[in-house]
Protein backbone atom coordinates (compact mmCIF):
# COMPACT_ATOMS: atom_id res chain seq x y z
CA UNK A 1 0.00 0.00 0.00
CA UNK A 2 2.68 1.69 1.40
CA UNK A 3 4.62 1.34 -2.40
CA UNK A 4 1.32 2.39 -4.63
CA UNK A 5 1.15 5.95 -2.47
CA UNK A 6 4.68 6.39 -2.76
CA UNK A 7 4.64 5.58 -6.75
CA UNK A 8 1.62 7.83 -7.30
CA UNK A 9 3.52 11.28 -5.69
CA UNK A 10 6.18 10.51 -7.74
CA UNK A 11 4.41 11.00 -10.92
CA UNK A 12 2.74 14.07 -9.81
CA UNK A 13 5.62 15.58 -8.95
CA UNK A 14 6.95 14.72 -12.57
CA UNK A 15 3.54 15.81 -13.61
CA UNK A 16 4.21 18.83 -12.08
CA UNK A 17 7.87 19.70 -13.27
CA UNK A 18 6.92 18.90 -17.11
CA UNK A 19 3.80 20.78 -17.43
CA UNK A 20 3.07 22.82 -14.57
CA UNK A 21 5.95 25.02 -14.02
CA UNK A 22 7.53 26.76 -17.49
CA UNK A 23 11.38 26.69 -17.84
CA UNK A 24 13.38 29.33 -16.77
CA UNK A 25 14.76 29.86 -20.22
CA UNK A 26 11.52 30.83 -21.32
CA UNK A 27 11.39 33.78 -19.20
CA UNK A 28 8.50 32.47 -17.14
CA UNK A 29 9.00 32.92 -12.87
CA UNK A 30 6.90 30.08 -11.11
CA UNK A 31 4.21 31.60 -8.80
CA UNK A 32 2.09 29.38 -7.24
CA UNK A 33 -1.25 30.46 -5.52
CA UNK A 34 -3.91 28.09 -3.62
CA UNK A 35 -6.22 26.81 -6.25
CA UNK A 36 -9.15 29.22 -5.89
CA UNK A 37 -12.57 29.18 -7.72
CA UNK A 38 -13.09 32.85 -9.97
CA UNK A 39 -16.83 33.22 -11.09
CA UNK A 40 -18.00 36.08 -13.05
CA UNK A 41 -21.15 38.21 -13.86
CA UNK A 42 -23.21 36.40 -16.44
CA UNK A 43 -22.81 39.48 -18.46
CA UNK A 44 -19.34 37.99 -19.07
CA UNK A 45 -19.21 34.63 -20.33
CA UNK A 46 -17.38 34.09 -23.16
CA UNK A 47 -14.07 33.99 -23.16
CA UNK A 48 -13.77 35.18 -19.71
CA UNK A 49 -15.79 32.47 -18.39
CA UNK A 50 -15.53 31.10 -14.92
CA UNK A 51 -12.73 28.86 -14.55
CA UNK A 52 -10.80 26.95 -11.79
CA UNK A 53 -6.81 27.88 -11.63
CA UNK A 54 -4.58 26.85 -9.62
CA UNK A 55 -2.00 29.07 -11.03
CA UNK A 56 -1.81 32.94 -12.32
CA UNK A 57 0.67 33.77 -15.13
CA UNK A 58 1.45 37.02 -15.71
CA UNK A 59 2.76 39.11 -18.45
CA UNK A 60 1.05 38.32 -22.53
CA UNK A 61 -2.62 39.93 -23.74
CA UNK A 62 -4.09 36.60 -21.73
CA UNK A 63 -2.73 36.67 -18.62
CA UNK A 64 -3.51 40.47 -18.57
CA UNK A 65 -6.93 40.09 -18.47
CA UNK A 66 -7.31 37.08 -16.94
CA UNK A 67 -7.62 37.56 -13.39
CA UNK A 68 -9.08 41.00 -13.88
CA UNK A 69 -12.63 41.76 -12.93
CA UNK A 70 -14.08 45.18 -13.79
CA UNK A 71 -18.11 44.49 -12.24
CA UNK A 72 -21.26 44.61 -13.90
CA UNK A 73 -21.50 46.85 -16.86
CA UNK A 74 -17.71 46.98 -18.00
CA UNK A 75 -15.36 44.29 -19.47
CA UNK A 76 -11.75 44.46 -19.58
CA UNK A 77 -9.52 45.20 -22.65
CA UNK A 78 -5.97 45.43 -23.54
CA UNK A 79 -4.64 48.88 -24.14
CA UNK A 80 -2.74 49.46 -27.43
CA UNK A 81 -0.82 52.04 -25.66
CA UNK A 82 1.01 50.49 -22.92
CA UNK A 83 -0.54 46.98 -23.65
CA UNK A 84 -2.20 46.29 -20.16
CA UNK A 85 -5.63 45.40 -19.02
CA UNK A 86 -7.86 48.19 -18.34
CA UNK A 87 -11.82 48.16 -17.85
CA UNK A 88 -13.81 49.79 -20.17
CA UNK A 89 -17.38 49.99 -21.06
CA UNK A 90 -19.59 46.96 -22.69
CA UNK A 91 -19.83 47.93 -26.38
CA UNK A 92 -22.99 45.88 -26.05
CA UNK A 93 -24.98 43.46 -24.22
CA UNK A 94 -26.21 39.88 -24.88
CA UNK A 95 -29.79 39.88 -26.88
CA UNK A 96 -31.80 39.79 -23.69
CA UNK A 97 -35.61 41.22 -23.58
CA UNK A 98 -36.46 41.37 -19.60
CA UNK A 99 -37.42 45.06 -19.47
CA UNK A 100 -36.36 47.16 -16.28
CA UNK A 101 -36.75 51.37 -15.50
CA UNK A 102 -33.77 52.62 -13.86
CA UNK A 103 -33.15 55.71 -11.48
CA UNK A 104 -32.59 58.04 -14.12
CA UNK A 105 -35.84 57.12 -15.69
CA UNK A 106 -35.23 55.27 -18.48
CA UNK A 107 -36.22 52.16 -19.71
CA UNK A 108 -33.90 49.21 -20.36
CA UNK A 109 -34.34 46.04 -22.36
CA UNK A 110 -32.52 44.25 -19.69
CA UNK A 111 -30.06 44.77 -16.57
CA UNK A 112 -27.36 44.58 -18.47
CA UNK A 113 -28.10 47.79 -20.16
CA UNK A 114 -28.63 49.55 -16.84
CA UNK A 115 -25.13 48.80 -15.58
CA UNK A 116 -23.71 49.74 -19.49
CA UNK A 117 -25.61 53.14 -19.08
CA UNK A 118 -24.09 53.38 -15.84
CA UNK A 119 -20.71 53.16 -16.94
CA UNK A 120 -21.51 55.28 -20.04
CA UNK A 121 -22.78 58.24 -17.93
CA UNK A 122 -20.66 57.80 -15.08
CA UNK A 123 -23.57 57.76 -12.43
CA UNK A 124 -25.27 55.17 -10.38
CA UNK A 125 -28.37 53.95 -11.60
CA UNK A 126 -30.28 51.16 -10.08
CA UNK A 127 -33.37 49.22 -10.66
CA UNK A 128 -36.74 50.95 -9.97
CA UNK A 129 -39.66 48.94 -9.48
CA UNK A 130 -42.37 50.53 -11.15
CA UNK A 131 -42.82 50.79 -14.52
CA UNK A 132 -43.28 54.80 -14.74
CA UNK A 133 -40.50 55.01 -17.65
CA UNK A 134 -42.56 52.28 -19.70
CA UNK A 135 -45.17 55.35 -20.37
CA UNK A 136 -42.61 58.32 -20.81
CA UNK A 137 -40.80 59.39 -24.00
CA UNK A 138 -42.45 59.97 -27.33
CA UNK A 139 -40.22 58.19 -29.52
CA UNK A 140 -43.24 56.14 -30.46
CA UNK A 141 -44.70 57.99 -33.35
CA UNK A 142 -48.53 57.82 -34.10
CA UNK A 143 -47.92 56.37 -37.59
CA UNK A 144 -45.13 53.44 -35.92
CA UNK A 145 -47.69 52.91 -33.29
CA UNK A 146 -50.55 52.16 -36.12
CA UNK A 147 -48.27 49.80 -37.73
CA UNK A 148 -47.64 47.85 -34.46
CA UNK A 149 -51.52 47.65 -34.05
CA UNK A 150 -51.49 46.39 -37.56
CA UNK A 151 -48.99 43.70 -36.86
CA UNK A 152 -50.19 42.73 -34.23
CA UNK A 153 -53.24 42.06 -36.05
CA UNK A 154 -51.99 40.19 -38.82
CA UNK A 155 -49.72 37.96 -36.41
CA UNK A 156 -52.95 37.36 -34.72
CA UNK A 157 -54.85 36.15 -37.72
CA UNK A 158 -51.75 34.00 -38.89
CA UNK A 159 -52.29 32.20 -35.70
CA UNK A 160 -56.23 31.96 -36.74
CA UNK A 161 -55.78 31.03 -39.90
CA UNK A 162 -53.06 27.88 -38.84
CA UNK A 163 -55.76 26.97 -35.90
CA UNK A 164 -58.48 26.45 -38.22
CA UNK A 165 -56.65 25.87 -41.47
CA UNK A 166 -58.54 28.09 -43.46
CA UNK A 167 -59.75 31.92 -43.30
CA UNK A 168 -61.82 33.55 -41.29
CA UNK A 169 -65.07 33.28 -41.89
CA UNK A 170 -67.88 36.37 -42.09
CA UNK A 171 -66.91 40.05 -42.76
CA UNK A 172 -64.05 42.22 -42.34
CA UNK A 173 -65.74 43.98 -38.88
CA UNK A 174 -67.17 40.07 -37.37
CA UNK A 175 -62.95 38.59 -38.53
CA UNK A 176 -61.63 41.93 -36.90
CA UNK A 177 -63.31 41.33 -33.37
CA UNK A 178 -62.85 38.08 -33.47
CA UNK A 179 -58.96 38.39 -33.95
CA UNK A 180 -58.86 41.47 -31.17
CA UNK A 181 -61.12 38.80 -28.63
CA UNK A 182 -58.30 35.90 -29.34
CA UNK A 183 -55.75 38.53 -28.37
CA UNK A 184 -57.12 39.87 -25.72
CA UNK A 185 -57.72 36.08 -24.11
CA UNK A 186 -54.15 35.15 -24.88
CA UNK A 187 -52.67 38.68 -23.02
CA UNK A 188 -54.59 38.23 -20.43
CA UNK A 189 -52.83 35.65 -18.59
CA UNK A 190 -54.39 35.42 -15.62
CA UNK A 191 -57.94 35.79 -17.39
CA UNK A 192 -59.69 38.11 -14.61
CA UNK A 193 -60.65 40.58 -17.52
CA UNK A 194 -57.47 43.06 -17.38
CA UNK A 195 -54.08 43.06 -18.88
CA UNK A 196 -51.40 44.61 -16.59
CA UNK A 197 -47.78 45.36 -17.87
CA UNK A 198 -46.06 42.28 -16.55
CA UNK A 199 -48.46 40.07 -18.86
CA UNK A 200 -47.26 42.52 -21.81
CA UNK A 201 -43.66 41.98 -20.52
CA UNK A 202 -44.84 38.00 -20.68
CA UNK A 203 -46.17 38.07 -24.30
CA UNK A 204 -43.28 40.10 -25.24
CA UNK A 205 -40.86 37.19 -23.79
CA UNK A 206 -43.03 34.32 -25.66
CA UNK A 207 -43.04 36.30 -28.74
CA UNK A 208 -39.83 36.49 -30.59
CA UNK A 209 -40.85 38.93 -32.96
CA UNK A 210 -42.31 41.44 -30.58
CA UNK A 211 -38.94 41.13 -28.93
CA UNK A 212 -37.14 42.52 -31.76
CA UNK A 213 -36.39 46.43 -32.92
CA UNK A 214 -39.14 46.83 -35.25
CA UNK A 215 -40.37 49.94 -34.62
CA UNK A 216 -39.53 52.62 -31.95
CA UNK A 217 -43.19 51.26 -30.64
CA UNK A 218 -43.46 47.91 -28.04
CA UNK A 219 -46.34 46.62 -26.12
CA UNK A 220 -46.29 49.03 -23.52
CA UNK A 221 -47.46 51.50 -25.69
CA UNK A 222 -50.55 50.29 -25.38
CA UNK A 223 -50.93 51.14 -22.08
CA UNK A 224 -49.78 54.14 -22.63
CA UNK A 225 -51.78 55.43 -25.05
CA UNK A 226 -55.15 53.50 -24.36
CA UNK A 227 -55.10 53.18 -20.87
CA UNK A 228 -58.50 54.90 -20.85
CA UNK A 229 -59.14 55.47 -17.75
CA UNK A 230 -55.24 55.51 -16.44
CA UNK A 231 -55.45 52.48 -14.14
CA UNK A 232 -52.37 50.94 -15.54
CA UNK A 233 -54.86 47.88 -17.10
CA UNK A 234 -56.44 47.22 -20.33
CA UNK A 235 -60.02 46.52 -20.10
CA UNK A 236 -61.37 44.50 -23.02
CA UNK A 237 -63.75 47.51 -24.12
CA UNK A 238 -59.90 49.31 -24.20
CA UNK A 239 -58.75 46.73 -26.16
CA UNK A 240 -61.47 47.23 -28.95
CA UNK A 241 -61.06 51.23 -28.57
CA UNK A 242 -56.99 50.12 -29.44
CA UNK A 243 -57.71 48.13 -32.09
CA UNK A 244 -61.06 50.38 -33.54
CA UNK A 245 -63.03 47.59 -32.54
CA UNK A 246 -66.85 48.98 -33.41
CA UNK A 247 -69.65 47.56 -31.61
CA UNK A 248 -72.89 50.04 -32.82
CA UNK A 249 -76.53 49.51 -31.62
CA UNK A 250 -79.70 50.89 -32.27
CA UNK A 251 -83.05 50.38 -30.31
CA UNK A 252 -85.62 48.34 -32.12
CA UNK A 253 -88.40 51.19 -31.13
CA UNK A 254 -85.93 53.73 -32.33
CA UNK A 255 -85.21 52.42 -35.83
CA UNK A 256 -87.56 54.18 -37.07
CA UNK A 257 -88.29 57.94 -35.63
CA UNK A 258 -90.89 61.04 -36.18
CA UNK A 259 -90.48 64.11 -35.19
CA UNK A 260 -93.12 67.54 -36.00
CA UNK A 261 -92.00 71.04 -36.31
CA UNK A 262 -93.82 74.33 -37.25
CA UNK A 263 -92.96 76.44 -39.85
CA UNK A 264 -90.57 79.02 -38.96
CA UNK A 265 -89.16 77.46 -36.12
CA UNK A 266 -86.04 75.31 -35.45
CA UNK A 267 -85.46 71.62 -35.65
CA UNK A 268 -83.19 69.16 -34.12
CA UNK A 269 -82.77 65.25 -35.42
CA UNK A 270 -80.91 63.29 -33.08
CA UNK A 271 -79.47 59.85 -34.37
CA UNK A 272 -79.37 57.26 -32.01
CA UNK A 273 -77.03 55.04 -32.91
CA UNK A 274 -74.41 54.32 -30.51
CA UNK A 275 -71.43 52.31 -29.55
CA UNK A 276 -67.68 53.25 -28.09
CA UNK A 277 -65.37 55.13 -31.35
CA UNK A 278 -68.66 55.74 -33.15
CA UNK A 279 -67.39 56.98 -36.44
CA UNK A 280 -69.00 60.56 -37.27
CA UNK A 281 -72.98 60.00 -38.53
CA UNK A 282 -73.48 60.78 -41.79
CA UNK A 283 -76.96 62.25 -42.59
CA UNK A 284 -78.97 61.51 -46.20
CA UNK A 285 -81.99 62.63 -47.91
CA UNK A 286 -83.06 61.35 -51.30
CA UNK A 287 -79.66 59.46 -51.38
CA UNK A 288 -77.62 62.76 -51.32
CA UNK A 289 -75.17 62.60 -48.06
CA UNK A 290 -75.91 66.73 -46.65
CA UNK A 291 -72.95 66.40 -44.67
CA UNK A 292 -71.12 67.40 -47.83
CA UNK A 293 -73.64 70.15 -48.77
CA UNK A 294 -72.73 74.00 -48.17
CA UNK A 295 -76.57 75.12 -46.83
CA UNK A 296 -77.73 77.66 -44.88
CA UNK A 297 -80.69 75.74 -43.25
CA UNK A 298 -79.49 72.67 -42.51
CA UNK A 299 -75.84 72.91 -40.92
CA UNK A 300 -73.71 72.57 -37.79
CA UNK A 301 -74.39 68.77 -37.63
CA UNK A 302 -72.53 69.14 -33.84
CA UNK A 303 -70.21 66.83 -31.84
CA UNK A 304 -72.95 64.25 -31.17
CA UNK A 305 -73.73 63.83 -34.85
CA UNK A 306 -77.40 65.94 -34.68
CA UNK A 307 -78.71 67.07 -37.92
CA UNK A 308 -79.84 71.02 -37.12
CA UNK A 309 -82.28 72.73 -39.42
CA UNK A 310 -82.45 76.40 -38.49
CA UNK A 311 -86.15 78.00 -39.90
CA UNK A 312 -88.26 74.90 -40.76
CA UNK A 313 -90.08 75.43 -44.08
CA UNK A 314 -92.29 72.72 -46.14
CA UNK A 315 -89.38 71.97 -48.54
CA UNK A 316 -87.33 70.09 -45.46
CA UNK A 317 -90.21 67.66 -44.79
CA UNK A 318 -89.70 64.01 -45.60
CA UNK A 319 -87.52 60.85 -44.72
CA UNK A 320 -84.22 61.25 -43.39
CA UNK A 321 -81.34 58.87 -42.91
CA UNK A 322 -78.72 58.51 -40.26
CA UNK A 323 -75.69 56.32 -39.99
CA UNK A 324 -72.05 55.71 -38.77
CA UNK A 325 -69.12 56.89 -41.76
CA UNK A 326 -68.58 52.76 -42.95
CA UNK A 327 -71.03 51.56 -41.01
CA UNK A 328 -74.56 51.50 -43.64
CA UNK A 329 -75.63 48.54 -42.17
CA UNK A 330 -76.95 50.27 -39.26
CA UNK A 331 -78.95 53.02 -40.10
CA UNK A 332 -82.41 55.20 -38.73
CA UNK A 333 -84.67 56.92 -40.36
CA UNK A 334 -86.16 59.82 -39.12
CA UNK A 335 -89.69 61.04 -40.92
CA UNK A 336 -89.21 64.83 -40.83
CA UNK A 337 -93.14 66.28 -40.55
CA UNK A 338 -93.90 69.83 -40.90
CA UNK A 339 -96.73 71.76 -39.44
CA UNK A 340 -98.22 74.73 -41.33
CA UNK A 341 -101.06 76.85 -39.44
CA UNK A 342 -104.65 76.89 -40.91
CA UNK A 343 -105.48 80.36 -43.41
CA UNK A 344 -109.27 80.53 -44.33
CA UNK A 345 -111.33 81.99 -46.26
CA UNK A 346 -115.33 82.82 -46.11
CA UNK A 347 -117.51 83.55 -48.87
CA UNK A 348 -119.55 85.88 -49.46
CA UNK A 349 -117.78 88.56 -46.79
CA UNK A 350 -121.78 89.78 -46.79
CA UNK A 351 -125.21 88.58 -48.03
CA UNK A 352 -128.43 89.80 -48.40
CA UNK A 353 -131.31 87.15 -48.56
CA UNK A 354 -135.48 87.31 -48.66
CA UNK A 355 -137.45 85.58 -46.17
CA UNK A 356 -137.79 82.25 -47.70
CA UNK A 357 -134.70 81.84 -50.31
CA UNK A 358 -131.79 79.88 -49.28
CA UNK A 359 -128.47 81.47 -48.73
CA UNK A 360 -125.37 79.51 -48.49
CA UNK A 361 -121.68 80.53 -46.23
CA UNK A 362 -118.49 78.83 -47.82
CA UNK A 363 -115.04 78.57 -45.70
CA UNK A 364 -112.08 77.31 -47.43
CA UNK A 365 -108.86 76.54 -45.19
CA UNK A 366 -105.14 75.32 -45.75
CA UNK A 367 -102.97 73.94 -43.25
CA UNK A 368 -101.17 71.03 -42.35
CA UNK A 369 -102.46 68.94 -41.08
CA UNK A 370 -105.71 69.52 -42.64
CA UNK A 371 -107.59 71.79 -39.84
CA UNK A 372 -110.53 71.09 -38.34
CA UNK A 373 -113.49 73.53 -39.47
CA UNK A 374 -116.17 74.55 -36.92
CA UNK A 375 -119.31 77.87 -37.38
CA UNK A 376 -120.37 80.21 -34.87
CA UNK A 377 -123.10 82.10 -35.54
CA UNK A 378 -122.73 85.30 -33.10
CA UNK A 379 -120.29 83.93 -31.38
CA UNK A 380 -122.41 80.42 -30.17
CA UNK A 381 -121.64 77.17 -31.72
CA UNK A 382 -124.33 76.59 -34.05
CA UNK A 383 -123.78 72.19 -34.03
CA UNK A 384 -126.99 72.04 -31.95
CA UNK A 385 -129.07 74.50 -33.38
CA UNK A 386 -128.45 72.25 -37.20
CA UNK A 387 -131.80 71.06 -38.57
CA UNK A 388 -133.41 70.37 -42.05
CA UNK A 389 -133.33 74.01 -42.50
CA UNK A 390 -129.80 74.40 -40.76
CA UNK A 391 -127.19 72.10 -42.26
CA UNK A 392 -123.44 71.86 -42.42
CA UNK A 393 -122.34 70.48 -45.88
CA UNK A 394 -118.82 70.03 -47.73
CA UNK A 395 -117.21 68.20 -44.20
CA UNK A 396 -118.43 71.45 -42.65
CA UNK A 397 -117.07 74.08 -44.89
CA UNK A 398 -120.49 75.11 -46.30
CA UNK A 399 -123.54 76.13 -43.93
CA UNK A 400 -126.59 75.70 -45.83
CA UNK A 401 -129.84 77.99 -44.74
CA UNK A 402 -133.39 76.98 -46.34
CA UNK A 403 -135.99 79.42 -46.27
CA UNK A 404 -134.38 81.97 -44.57
CA UNK A 405 -135.80 84.15 -41.64
CA UNK A 406 -135.24 87.03 -40.28
CA UNK A 407 -134.08 85.30 -37.04
CA UNK A 408 -131.35 83.95 -38.90
CA UNK A 409 -129.91 87.52 -39.61
CA UNK A 410 -125.93 87.54 -38.24
CA UNK A 411 -122.16 86.85 -38.21
CA UNK A 412 -121.31 83.37 -38.93
CA UNK A 413 -117.95 82.93 -37.81
CA UNK A 414 -115.59 79.90 -39.60
CA UNK A 415 -113.21 78.37 -37.05
CA UNK A 416 -110.15 76.43 -38.07
CA UNK A 417 -107.56 74.54 -36.15
CA UNK A 418 -105.00 71.95 -35.77
CA UNK A 419 -101.91 71.41 -33.95
CA UNK A 420 -100.16 74.37 -35.63
CA UNK A 421 -103.00 77.24 -34.71
CA UNK A 422 -106.08 78.68 -35.38
CA UNK A 423 -107.66 81.00 -37.81
CA UNK A 424 -111.42 82.66 -37.94
CA UNK A 425 -113.26 84.83 -40.40
CA UNK A 426 -116.76 85.95 -40.60
CA UNK A 427 -119.60 86.62 -42.87
CA UNK A 428 -122.34 88.25 -42.40
CA UNK A 429 -126.33 87.17 -44.03
CA UNK A 430 -128.76 90.24 -43.58
CA UNK A 431 -132.72 88.63 -44.23
CA UNK A 432 -134.80 91.49 -45.04
CA UNK A 433 -137.66 92.18 -47.62
CA UNK A 434 -137.22 93.91 -50.00
CA UNK A 435 -141.00 95.38 -50.50
CA UNK A 436 -140.67 96.55 -46.93
CA UNK A 437 -137.23 97.79 -47.90
CA UNK A 438 -138.66 99.91 -50.50
CA UNK A 439 -141.15 101.30 -48.41
CA UNK A 440 -138.45 102.22 -45.71
CA UNK A 441 -136.75 104.01 -48.37
CA UNK A 442 -139.93 105.70 -49.72
CA UNK A 443 -140.47 107.38 -46.78
CA UNK A 444 -136.78 107.80 -45.66
CA UNK A 445 -136.73 109.71 -48.48
CA UNK A 446 -140.17 111.99 -48.29
CA UNK A 447 -139.20 112.94 -44.64
CA UNK A 448 -135.96 113.80 -45.90
CA UNK A 449 -136.83 116.44 -48.89
CA UNK A 450 -139.98 117.52 -46.60
CA UNK A 451 -137.10 118.51 -43.90
CA UNK A 452 -134.95 120.07 -47.06
CA UNK A 453 -138.03 122.23 -48.37
CA UNK A 454 -137.88 123.52 -44.25
CA UNK A 455 -134.45 124.77 -45.00
CA UNK A 456 -134.87 125.98 -48.19
CA UNK A 457 -137.10 128.02 -50.40
CA UNK A 458 -135.46 127.96 -53.37
CA UNK A 459 -136.98 124.14 -54.23
CA UNK A 460 -138.64 123.78 -57.66
CA UNK A 461 -142.18 122.72 -58.00
CA UNK A 462 -141.05 120.63 -60.60
CA UNK A 463 -138.93 118.28 -57.97
CA UNK A 464 -142.04 117.83 -55.91
CA UNK A 465 -143.59 116.80 -58.94
CA UNK A 466 -140.49 114.36 -59.77
CA UNK A 467 -140.85 112.38 -56.43
CA UNK A 468 -144.53 112.59 -56.52
CA UNK A 469 -145.09 114.68 -53.47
Amino acid sequence: MFKCWSTVLVLGFIFLESEGRPTKEAGYVLKSYQPQIRLRHKQERSQESSRIKGFHIQDGPLGSCENKYCGLGRHCVISRETGQAECACMNLCKRHYKPVCGSDGEFYENHCEVHRAACLKKQKITIVHNEDCFFKGDNCKATEYSKMKSMLLDLQNQKYITQENENPNGDDISRKKLLVDQMFKYFDADSNGLIDINELTQVIKQEELLGKDLSDCTLYDLLKYDDFNSDKHLALEEFYRTFQVIQLSLPEDQKLSITTATVGQSAVLSCAIQGALRPPIIWKRNNIILNNLDLEDINDFGDDGSLYITKVTTTHMGNYTCYANGYEEVYQTHIFQVNVPPVIRVYPESQAREPGVTASLRCHAEGIPNPQLGWLKNGIDITPKLSKQLTLQANGSEVHISNVRYEDTGAYTCIAKNEAGVDEDISSLFVEDSARKTRMYSTYTRTHIHATLHSTSRLSLYALKKFHI
